[in-house]
């Protein structure tokens, strides 16, 4: 495996320039306490450029061993997508609006994903985005 990793990044090398910008998000994970509908994460861009955020919300459940994600309107982003200016700062609110009781649990993941910047496609350079999976549970009543 190691193998195939360091051929990888000569190949990433050998293609031309990388570019990556920094998005960061704090926390890492949500767990929203019995009774309370809303959290917020907070999104940074450390890069010198303005930088497009999508944020994006799903159901996410566990089938033989395996987390899967779906599409979901009970729980949402706002704001769903956002600029950041150079340096900038920003909190998302995640806001469950369902009515329905939460049972026991609900398990959810938040995915925080920078937006392409069509200035800064160029032949020959590969453009890497970043993207943060954040898991979110509510808890329900015990």
């Amino acid at each position: 495996m190691r193998h195939l990793t360091i051929a990888f990044l000569s190949l990433l090398m050998a293609a031309g320039s990388t570019q990556a910008s920094s998005l960061r998000v704090s926390p890492v994970g949500l767990t929203i306490n019995p009774g309370t509908a809303t959290s917020t994460i907070r999104v940074w861009n450390n890069d010198k450029r303005p930088l497009g955020v999508q944020v994006r919300v799903f159901r996410s459940k566990t089938v033989a061993g395996e987390e899967w994600l779906e599409p979901t309107r009970d729980v949402v982003a706002s704001p769903p997508i956002t600029t950041l200016s150079p340096g900038g700062e920003n909190l998302v609110r995640i806001v469950r609006i369902t009515k329905t009781p939460v049972g026991t649990e609900e398990r959810y993941r938040l995915l925080v994903d920078e937006l392409p910047d069509p200035n800064r496609r160029k032949a020959g350079t590969i453009n890497v985005l970043v993207r943060h999976s954040i898991p979110v549970r509510f808890e329900g009543e015990q």
